[in-house]
């Protein structure tokens, strides 16, 4: 949190940004409208939980057994939500190991082969992530991508390229591999491999790849309402930048540096943000107005995840 604050205090000072007029476009901003991207945010945690329970029933974890309990979907729901609160309050993506746990503690089940599924949806994630920002970027920017764009593009690419890496290691390298490690780390290798690798059964790939993609537009229409609710105050951008900026913040979310993305997030956004292209006709972005749009985001898909998730915790008889 230390090093996330030091960040924002940068972009503050760096930018030279008008914390009044900022505050003053934040309170003008349609609360309806303000609402709706709540909305259409949370609606992504049941697609979220059903399409975890397609790859755990993929790996053989025995969810059909609880149904109606561990693994109804208000659990997986809960635990999801109770993962995305510690990684929003702890660094390195550790509320991925949470769920997992959650999971083997109220399911009883093997936390290896539950986490072998959540590396899994980090794939199909990234995949879909990144398939999105290219296509967008592509539509906004054509050949000439701003420079502040760079560190997005190059950032996903690496995470790409790493989680394939890791999923074809395991699938071409997996003897090799296995010759090397310890019985007792053996042990826990296997069911992990082996859920992350049937976890794409191809008779689910079209399943996944819908729940991934109506994940991903949802993310990009609670920016779109968020740039709705400033519209008012002359923020006009069109649906493809709109979609863009929504799905690279979700993009930098994913970096373990700070919990949540906090402070990197805010900081790359709203650099984006003012040197994207504005609708025909209206004004450049500026500065306080950008770093509104950024503040009343990441409310959203931050700070109420922090409140909720507390809350959640506090009265959570699964945690």
């Amino acid at each position: 949190f230390a090093l996330a604050i030091a960040i924002i205090l940068f972009i503050v000072r760096g930018l030279d940004i008008d914390l009044a007029k900022t505050w003053e476009y934040m309170r003008g901003a349609n609360l309806w409208l303000l609402l709706a991207g709540f909305a259409v945010f949370y609606l992504t945690f049941p697609l979220r939980a059903i399409r975890w329970r397609l790859l755990l029933t993929n790996a053989g974890v025995p969810v059909h057994e609880g149904r109606k309990s561990w693994a109804s979907l208000p659990a997986l729901m809960e635990y999801l939500f109770l993962s995305w609160f510690a990684n929003c309050i702890v660094p390195a993506k550790l509320g991925d190991a949470y769920r997992g746990y959650l999971l083997k503690h109220n399911g009883h089940v093997s936390f290896s082969a539950t986490f072998g599924t959540i590396f899994a949806e980090r794939l199909l994630d990234m995949l879909g992530l990144f398939t999105f920002l290219v296509i967008s970027g592509w539509w906004v920017f054509g050949t000439h991508l701003p420079r502040e764009t760079n560190v997005i593009f190059i950032s996903g690419l690496v995470l790409v390229v790493l989680i394939i890496a890791g999923l074809a290691g395991m699938r071409w390298f997996s003897p090799f591999l296995r010759r090397l490690m310890p019985e007792r780390l053996l042990n826990k290798y296997e069911p992990f491999e082996a859920a992350a690798l049937s976890s794409f059964q191809p008779r689910v790939l079209p399943a996944l790849t819908l729940l991934t993609g109506l994940v991903w537009l949802l993310e990009g229409f609670r920016l779109f309402f968020v740039i709705q609710a400033l519209g008012a105050e002359g923020l006009h951008l069109t649906l493809p930048v709109i979609i863009f900026v929504a799905l690279a913040s979700s993009l930098l979310t994913v970096i373990p540096f700070t919990p949540g993305g906090l402070g990197v997030v805010e900081g790359a956004v709203t650099a984006v943000l003012l040197a994207l292209p504005t609708a025909p006709g209206a004004a450049p972005v500026s500065r306080a107005l950008a770093v509104a749009v950024t503040f009343l985001d990441r409310t959203i898909n931050f700070w109420s995840i922090i409140l909720f998730g507390l809350l959640l915790y506090l009265f959570s008889k699964r945690k």
